[in-house]
């Protein structure tokens, strides 16, 4: 599950950084349902011939990352994108292509509630699953690895007999997050193309191609996605109770060996001991969050992990909550110890953690200027700055901020929308 999590505003300021609680709720000038995708088929084919132009190209910028959808649907509400099938080429250190747990299929068109329900790491989906998006382009800097570069077709849709989205791609990224579901148990399920590309400070030449056809494919039409965090990046949790190493000890436990499956079956007993595994660790962070007194904790702890299996998975538990008892008392949020653990998969694919240089800035900025320019105009600019919760080093935000709109203002007629600045007040 090497996938960000949004962490609250109280969890970074016990970490020693600042930060606030944010939160966009401007859904009165959206509508309060999407209509279904099966259903938005002959609405798209009517949309292309009925799209408006933008006199100025939009660009939002806000804090996190979750919010950019709220204006990609005004824009397809005010027919400046087609109602369904859009491409959105992403610029991230992450995929965000996870699943809000609390958000289920029936809910995905109330749009007010969805939105509510969704963070930094799930959005994309969300958005495949109501059918504004179908074509997904994650270009990621070098230091990123959840996902190999390539290209992948899956399907989304609802489980059949339930109420859950899952999707069918068997990369370790979706088994690792129990999210894998067999395409023939898929409901109202959409085809979703995916393609990863790594982008370096070398010549993006290379890229434009690819990139190109696909923009083609969508009548030139797509939304360029921008975190700042794909300049320079943390890894929030690494830092957290570093006087007992509590981030790298986790691993132990919370680590999944991923192999390849060549059948279905095999498959299907990897998802079943990652779900036992996971949801054994989050009863037993529960269990000692119920008991919050320190002293009780040290008691009991080795009683409340018995239902680990492997004795070195069990013993790494017992000691490292022992160690985060004894040093930081009563100042432990063990919901969130399990959340850094669940960010664990295996050795090569991790949350990645790499505070540029301003030459490596400076770089990457240079070929993400070179690449947007060899492509035509996007419909709509979002941005996200991702500092409040430490993905993009504030010291830095600031100044990668300015070098991407500097870019974008000298290339394109912009409406700049700093969102983020309302926020504050």
């Amino acid at each position: 599950m090497s996938c960000r999590l949004q962490l609250p505003p109280a969890t970074l300021q016990k970490i020693g950084e600042e930060s606030r609680d944010v939160c966009v709720t401007r859904h009165s000038s959206l509508p309060a349902k999407l209509v279904p995708p099966h259903e938005g088929i002959h609405m798209y084919k009517c949309n292309m011939t009925t799209l408006r132009k933008y006199k100025k190209l939009p660009m939002h910028i806000v804090e996190d990352h979750n919010d950019v959808l709220y204006h990609i649907l005004r824009a397809v509400g005010s027919k400046h994108l087609p109602f369904t099938h859009n491409l959105i080429i992403h610029f991230d250190s992450h995929p965000d292509l996870l699943l809000p747990p609390e958000l289920k299929a029936s809910e995905v068109f109330d749009v007010p509630l969805m939105l509510d329900k969704l963070s930094i790491e799930n959005w994309l989906l969300v958005a495949a699953y109501a059918g504004q998006i179908s074509t997904i382009v994650w270009v990621k800097p070098p230091w990123s690895n959840q996902i190999e570069d390539g290209s992948y077709k899956f399907l989304i849709g609802r489980r059949k007999g339930t109420d859950d989205i899952r999707v069918s791609s068997s990369l370790l990224y979706f088994v690792g997050e129990m999210l894998y579901c067999k395409a023939s148990e898929l409901d109202d399920a959409k085809e979703i193309s995916l393609t990863v590309i790594t982008m370096d400070n070398k010549s993006p030449d290379t890229l434009v191609e690819g990139i190109m056809h696909l923009i083609n494919e969508h009548n030139n039409l797509f939304v360029l996605d921008v975190d700042l965090d794909f300049f320079t990046t943390m890894n929030p949790f690494i830092c957290m109770h570093g006087q007992v190493n509590m981030y790298s000890r986790l691993r132990t436990a919370y680590g999944f060996e991923y192999k390849e499956c060549k059948d279905e079956e095999s498959l299907n007993i990897l998802l079943q001991n990652r779900c036992t595994q996971i949801t054994t660790l989050k009863s037993i962070f529960t269990r000692i969050q119920e008991l919050r007194d320190p002293e009780i904790i040290l008691k009991e702890v080795d009683g409340i992990c018995e239902n680990i299996i492997v004795k070195e998975e069990r013993e790494s538990v017992i000691d490292m909550v022992k160690d985060l008892a004894s040093v930081y008392g009563n100042k432990v949020d063990w919901g969130l110890v399990h959340d850094a653990g669940c960010t664990w998969d295996d050795e090569k694919h991790q949350l990645p953690h790499h505070v540029s240089s301003s030459d490596e800035i400076d770089g990457l900025v240079k070929s993400f200027s070179q690449l947007i320019s060899a492509l035509p105009p996007p419909t709509l600019v979002t941005i996200a700055r991702s500092s409040l919760d430490d993905y993009c080093p504030p010291d830095q935000v600031d100044g990668v901020q300015e070098s991407v709109c500097g870019f974008l203002r000298k290339t394109y007629d912009v409406d700049c929308k700093r969102h983020y600045e309302e926020e504050k007040d």
